[in-house]
């Protein structure tokens, strides 16, 4: 018996055997085929011929170019790009619009904290007026009242409105000073941020501002009190002051 391996067995050719030399024996070909390699093994013509990743060759020549994404694969470092001088215009403007509403609405909330107080202030001054006279008869008066009702006489820096505003408060606080103690009965206790000078003689009650309080009494009548509410014009019919009668 003969075996032989071919890769195919239709390429056998008869005439390429010599079978007499084989002549009185069995004469028997048994063709087989090999093995092919697993498919996993096998190399394919088209993979004969490719090369590597062109992000593998950057990352062995310049590996500090060079960036992994999520799956593990090499690509180049994307460059960080600039701001254009249009997009840092455009932020620009919208910080300033922001800062503008952000101020503004600050201020408008101060304002009205400091209408509020002066509210609260006017209103207390008045009790304490209704205690004096109570005690007295007579409301504190003063020889330079300021007139609410007067054009001209609408600066709460004038020496009217410190002197009718000085005469309530040594009225009020029984003494001149405010670091003193009493000479007389107290119908009123400020907070420091409520008098013009905390050791100076002859202090004036002072509104959220930082002006006098305005201050009217004849001894007789209701005293008027008032603030200006930061204005130093505006007459006395101004809706923006904060007083102590009914507006009209």
């Amino acid at each position: 018996m003969m075996e032989m391996t071919t890769k195919s067995s239709t390429s056998v050719k008869e005439d390429s055997f010599r079978f007499g030399i084989f002549f009185g024996k069995d004469r028997f070909i048994t063709m087989t085929t090999p093995t092919l390699p697993p498919f996993h093994q096998k190399i394919f013509p088209h993979a004969k011929s490719a090369k590597p990743a062109k992000g593998i060759s950057l990352a062995k020549s310049n590996p500090s170019r060079l960036e992994r994404d999520g799956i593990g694969t090499w690509r180049p470092l994307r460059e960080p790009s600039a701001f254009t001088l249009v997009e840092l215009m455009a932020v620009i403007t919208v910080i300033g619009i922001l800062a503008g509403l952000t101020l503004g609405a600050a201020g408008a909330v101060r304002r009205h904290g400091a209408t509020s107080q002066a509210k609260a202030e006017i209103t207390a001054l008045q009790a304490a007026c209704d205690r004096y006279f109570a005690d007295f008869g007579a409301y504190p008066t003063t020889n330079s009242m300021p007139d609410p009702g007067s054009s001209s006489d609408v600066d709460p820096t004038s020496a009217n409105y410190k002197a009718g505003s000085g005469a309530l408060f040594t009225a009020l606080f029984g003494t001149n000073q405010y670091n003193k103690a009493p000479a007389a009965k107290r119908y009123f206790e400020p907070k420091p941020s409520m008098v013009s000078s905390t050791n100076g003689a002859n202090p004036y009650f002072a509104d959220p501002w930082s002006y006098a309080y305005g201050y009217n009494s004849n001894g007789t009548n209701a005293p008027l009190i008032w603030s200006t509410a930061g204005q130093k014009t505006g007459g006395a019919n101004t809706n923006k002051w904060i007083v102590s009668w009914p507006k009209m």
